[in-house]
């Protein structure tokens, strides 16, 4: 976990709240540590196991008292949607005491080794991290969702599935039936990542039909960012090299670091870079520029398909409060 310190905040009341899921490592955290130094913005953070949210209480400390006063930090296990459910509830209850919320960045993501991983609740690991737990999340917290609010799914080049934005590294998507998408089968967890991330695409796409102009769902991909933690599922030997020999790969277009793609997506969301918010509606952002994503991505039957076999799947139960345009 960095312990970088933010840059000086200035001293004035937070205006608005930005929640970062997957907030204790890689882009997320540094994304928390950018966030921390403009002191407009209020900040919940979520963090996968009790232990990582106490590292990250710990980290927010060293950032001093005034900034450590505008965040706060919830337990969020996205592969459990009893915990998905539960941080769901405590960052409602944080809300009321907070400025408004302007932006939700559904950082927090994975990858393994096969399809063939069962999260808690039955699904397989990767697509019930990256797809089914954002959307239940969002949906938990939609009637809370006024103009204006971004909701930032993050993408990945491995969904266009061609040598240019992988390098050949992890196979393109194959799409299916959302439902046995959904479900642990044999096939490599390469393929489960790109095609979960295909999956992000589309679930921009539709919910910037289904939601309010306000409501400004944008997918952000950072780049390629080698040595962050998202193979901590695979082999030792592919740890290694993601970890310590890829990161000279960041020279290369289409390659970043943490460190710029963070100020790039705080940039966005702050409405004060590049590209600006409102053009970025439903649309996807490449570090620091507008691109279009993946022919396949543009499927309005994959879009509506993919939106009612998630809430076919999870609800919504009899205790969430959803808003109407849901």
């Amino acid at each position: 976990m960095s312990a970088s310190e933010p840059a000086a905040a200035p001293p004035v009341d937070p205006s608005a709240t930005v929640l970062i899921t997957g907030a204790g490592s890689g882009l997320g955290n540094r994304l928390l540590t950018t966030v921390a130094g403009d002191g407009r913005w209020a900040v919940i953070a979520t963090a996968r196991t009790p232990e990582r949210a106490e590292e990250l209480r710990e980290q927010i400390e060293r950032f001093g008292p005034v900034v450590a006063a505008r965040m706060r930090v919830v337990v969020c296990d996205q592969e459990s949607l009893v915990s998905v459910r539960a941080a769901g509830r405590e960052i409602l209850r944080l809300l009321d005491g907070l400025p408004p919320l302007r932006s939700i960045v559904l950082n927090a993501g994975a990858q393994f080794m096969s399809t063939n991983e069962t999260s808690v609740d039955g699904f397989e690991k990767t697509f019930a991290v990256n797809v089914i737990a954002s959307h239940v999340l969002v949906r938990l917290l939609s009637e809370r969702l006024t103009a204006p609010v971004s909701v930032v799914q993050i993408g990945s080049g491995t969904h266009y599935g061609d040598l240019k934005h992988s390098f050949g590294l992890i196979p393109g998507p194959r799409w299916d039936d959302p439902h046995a998408l959904a479900m642990p089968r044999e096939g490599d967890g390469g393929v489960g990542y790109s095609t979960s991330k295909l999956a992000v695409v589309y679930w921009t796409h539709h919910l910037a039909r289904r939601a309010p102009s306000g409501i400004i769902p944008i997918c952000f991909d950072p780049g390629m960012m080698p040595g962050t933690g998202l193979a901590r599922e695979r082999s030792a030997f592919q740890r290694f090299g993601w970890r310590y020999l890829m990161p000279v790969m960041r020279s290369l277009p289409g390659v970043s670091g943490p460190r710029r793609s963070a100020r790039y997506l705080f940039e966005l969301i702050n409405d004060g870079g590049p590209v600006p918010l409102s053009q970025a509606r439903g649309g996807y952002v490449l570090v620091d520029r507008s691109e279009y994503s993946s022919s396949e991505s543009y499927d309005t039957v994959r879009e509506r398909s993919l939106a009612h076999a998630l809430d076919e799947m999870t609800g919504p139960n009899d205790e969430e409060q959803v808003a109407s345009w849901w």
